[in-house]
């Protein structure tokens, strides 16, 4: 399918309920619910955008956001990846009574933190943490399919090697797209680690981005991670209009 096809509804889509055809294990707490999407019912996505999922527990409805990690151009399957929260209350029920043959109400797809190949000629940077790897592993999915050669870094941080999620995909992509670089850094790493340790900083990212100043930026992670690195990007010199932030915390709920 041709990106250039894919027709936007506006956000009034109504809830539609589409099969879970596999679950599949990322780490010890994350999953990726793959939907059944093969008649069209849920409309085409950008990629980094999410859906709203509607829960129905102990007989109330439970609203939460969830990014759909997938690329659009495999409209067919959703994919949506979730990061179990001990106190949480979606996520719980998601890994205690969502199986293959269940049946997820959602709404979308929604959103203003998208790349869109059209508007955003720049050098891509995708800054994220923890759970933040989900929409720009649908970013990368799509740069992937299309084949895309302009420069593409993923800077990722994660706790501990348990942590990690999809990276032995990720580290495909960069034999398949010749522009693209993979970052992994971990704050808790083992005695045995022998990758980047630490948290994410922007002195790293500007060593390693040779045209820091002159790329567009795409941060997802904890509050704090956003607005720390919003406010060193501005501070650097990086445009207001080349960052975009994707807030799991205070426009959406949290997972």
């Amino acid at each position: 399918m041709n990106f250039k096809q894919l027709e936007f509804k506006k956000h009034n889509d109504p809830l539609v309920a589409l099969s879970v055809t596999d679950v599949i294990q990322e780490t010890d707490d994350v999953r990726t619910f793959r939907l059944d999407n093969s008649k069209g019912v849920l409309s085409p996505h950008k990629p980094g955008m999410f859906v709203k999922v509607c829960l129905n527990i102990k007989g109330e409805n439970v609203w939460r956001s969830f990014t759909i990690s997938s690329s659009p151009l495999h409209p067919k399957q959703i994919d949506l990846t979730i990061k179990r929260n001990p106190r949480g209350v979606a996520g719980n029920y998601f890994f205690e009574h969502i199986s293959p043959g269940s049946e997820i109400k959602i709404k979308g797809p929604l959103g203003r933190f998208f790349y869109d190949r059209e508007l955003h000629t720049e050098p891509v940077v995708l800054l994220c943490a923890g759970i933040g790897i989900t929409p720009m592993m649908s970013i990368v999915r799509f740069l992937s399919d299309i084949k895309q050669n302009s420069p593409c870094a993923l800077f990722y941080g994660a706790r501990s090697h348990l942590d990690i999620i999809f990276d032995q995909e990720t580290k495909q992509f960069i034999s398949e797209l010749p522009g693209f670089q993979y970052f992994l850094t971990l704050s808790q790493p083992s005695p045995q680690w022998l990758g980047n340790c630490g948290h994410l900083n922007i002195d790293f990212i500007q060593t390693k981005i040779p045209q820091f100043l002159r790329s567009r930026f795409f941060l997802c992670g904890p509050r704090h991670f956003n607005q720390e690195f919003e406010e060193q990007l501005l501070g650097s010199g990086v445009p207001q209009s080349l960052i975009h932030c994707e807030l799991f915390h205070k426009k959406r709920k949290s997972k």
